[in-house]
């Protein structure tokens, strides 16, 4: 249980992270200084909240379901 605790904290962080960004963004219309990197951020953190998501489903710890995605692209 101890190693899934990441996971949990990850997509807390993430999620939090994204609803932030959408109220800035969308209800806010907040102006961002450098869009392109921000874009990466956002598309990052959805990257990892599916990670860390996928991870609780399947109760594998984050460094496999990093270690899964890299054996797919070998």
């Amino acid at each position: 249980m101890m190693s899934m605790v990441p996971n949990y904290i990850f997509t807390f962080i993430f999620t939090v992270f994204l609803i932030y960004s959408f109220i800035n963004i969308k209800v806010k219309k907040a102006r961002v200084s450098n869009g392109c990197l921000y874009g990466i951020g956002i598309l990052v953190a959805i990257l990892l909240l599916g990670m860390s998501i996928y991870g609780i489903i399947f109760h594998i710890p984050l460094g496999q379901v990093q270690t899964l995605i890299e054996n797919n692209f070998k």
